[in-house]
């Protein structure tokens, strides 16, 4: 698949038929409603065990996924359930979710050290962002210090950061200490 950028999707998203552009008919219902604004989508499951199914696989459709989610404003809560193993993809879903201003919460299963650190790096983009949860999301010493670095900019004024089974071990927890010491007043729960 060949590298888009956010241009490509802004020029193209207006126009597009959702269903000759995605390897599903669910996806492409999905990014309607995401594009259209319909139903309720204040909190947005990605992935196994969300009652919406985006199926992450071939194409450009989690390049779709993270343009329409970027421009969402009704999405409060998202949940990444996991991600496949493609770099570019996973890069290219965050180059869109980084505009979005709506979400406050956002949680993750399974993302993995490259997923994590990817995430890490657009979490400063997203100005309304109270809430952090990773539950089992494999975080390394590598995510750790992205998460810490991140903290410690400044530009992220989280309320809650939850670590629910993640063996983050002495390395990741030196790794986030200054970062948490950076956002000290604004977090009431550390976990």
């Amino acid at each position: 698949m060949e590298r888009r950028d956010f241009n490509y999707y802004e020029a193209n998203a207006a126009d597009i038929s959702l269903e000759k552009i995605t390897s599903s008919e669910m996806n492409a219902k999905i990014l309607r409603w995401l594009r259209d604004g319909d139903g309720d989508l204040s909190i947005f499951s990605l992935g196994s065990g969300s009652w919406v199914h985006f199926r992450m696989g071939k194409g450009n459709d989690l390049g779709w996924l993270g343009y329409f989610i970027g421009r969402s404003v009704k999405i409060q809560h998202l949940d990444i359930c996991h991600f496949p193993e493609g770099r570019q993809q996973i890069d290219v879903f965050f180059d869109g979710l980084a505009r979005n201003q709506s979400i406050r919460s956002l949680s993750s299963h399974q993302l993995g050290d490259y997923g994590s650190t990817a995430l890490f790096r657009v979490l400063g983009n997203l100005s309304q962002l109270e809430g952090l949860f990773f539950r089992g999301s494999n975080l390394t010493r590598n995510g750790c210090f992205a998460l810490g670095t991140l903290l410690e900019s400044g530009v992220c004024k989280l309320k809650k950061l939850l670590f629910d089974t993640n063996n983050i071990g002495d390395d990741g927890v030196a790794a986030l200490a200054s970062g948490l010491r950076s956002i000290g007043p604004s977090l009431k729960t550390l976990g």
